[in-house]
């Protein structure tokens, strides 16, 4: 990891290629269940996760922006068998992003490394109705609620992300790379989308 004040480009292209799949990700297209869902999710009790250090998770093979496959890993092998696995929303910003922590005695912990700087503590909304089934392509399981699969995020303003998806898009294609196009769109739409939460 770099702790010098100059990323590297390997860095950047890693950086970049996060920006990339978080933007993607969150561009999708709204829906009244969205927003129905997003009310109900938002009436339910809310809970504090702590993070530990990133070189403890990383050193019990916790992976990186991996969430479901690290809690699921952490209750399957715990041998004391008090880690559960709860899948909820992680509140950022006006967003809800969906992801899972453990629960441990009375703690509630994420056992997913951050490739950025992160809050050692945020809010958590476990949310009991999500289960896990076999995806359709068989080689997994994904979240559902109620019969629906999940997204990725509840979105409040799901039209800003389409927003900065689109300029996202346009800038790459006019030869910036990804961790360059994710400053400039920070740097034109940041203060107006900071204000709601979108960024």
């Amino acid at each position: 990891m770099n702790h010098g004040t100059t990323i590297t480009e390997a860095r950047k292209q890693e950086l970049g290629e996060l920006a990339l799949r978080n933007i993607e990700g969150m561009a999708f297209s709204p829906s009244e269940w969205e927003a129905d869902t997003l009310a109900e999710v938002l009436a339910l009790p809310c809970v504090v996760v702590t993070r530990p250090p990133i070189d403890d998770l990383l050193a019990v093979d916790m992976v990186p922006y991996q969430c479901h496959a690290n809690c699921a890993a952490q209750e399957a092998n715990d041998p004391d068998r008090t880690s559960r696995h709860v899948t909820g929303w992680l509140v950022y910003g006006s967003d809800l992003i969906l992801h899972s922590v453990v629960q441990l005695g009375g703690k509630w912990l994420c056992m997913t490394p951050q490739l950025v700087p992160a809050p050692a503590q945020f809010q958590f909304i476990p949310d009991s109705i999500i289960e896990w089934r076999v995806s359709s392509d068989g080689n997994g399981k994904a979240a559902f609620r109620r019969g629906i699969a999940l997204p990725d995020a509840l979105r409040k303003y799901p039209q800003d992300h389409i927003r900065v998806r689109d300029r996202f898009r346009e800038l790459m294609a006019s030869g910036l790379s990804a961790f360059d196009a994710r400053k400039v769109v920070e740097e034109t739409l940041g203060d107006e989308l900071k204000q709601r939460g979108v960024i």
